[in-house]
This record gives C-alpha cells, sequence and structure tokens, in this order.
C-alpha cells in the first residue's frame, strides 16, 4: 500500500489509488465476471456505457463480502 504524507497535519493517509479495484484484477473472480460479461455482452444481452474494468472491479468488490476470506 502506498501512502502519502500530510506535512501541515503531520499525518500518514493511504493515497489515492489511480485505480480503485486494482486489488481485485486478476484474481480468478475477476477472470469469471470478465468472461461472465463478455459472454453477456457477445450475445446481445448486455450493453456496456462504463469501461468493462470498472464494472468488473465493482462486481468483484461486491461478491468480496460474500466469499470467505482466506489466507492467500
Amino acid at each position: 500500500m502506498v501512502f502519502q504524507v500530510d506535512r501541515k497535519a503531520r499525518t500518514t493517509k493511504p493515497a489515492l489509488s489511480a485505480f480503485p479495484y486494482e486489488i481485485h484484477r486478476g484474481t480468478p473472480v475477476w477472470k469469471v465476471v470478465d468472461k461472465a460479461i463478455s459472454d453477456l455482452v457477445e450475445n446481445g444481452d448486455l450493453a456496456e456505457s462504463t469501461p468493462r474494468e470498472y464494472i468488473v472491479g465493482y462486481i468483484c468488490k461486491k461478491l468480496q463480502r460474500l466469499l470467505p476470506k482466506t489466507d492467500a
């Protein structure tokens, strides 16, 4: 995790990531969700109006709350 230092307040806080769902990218869940969305788009069942990585990332974030945590 990257931190930024606020010199005036003398505090440290996590720096804003360029992509909010980076932690999920490349995970098995990401791959399954991305494939499912691809299938729906290819079949004409879904039209994307937001970049794919944000759609997949958001769904992964929501699913993470339901999946059991692992130490991996």
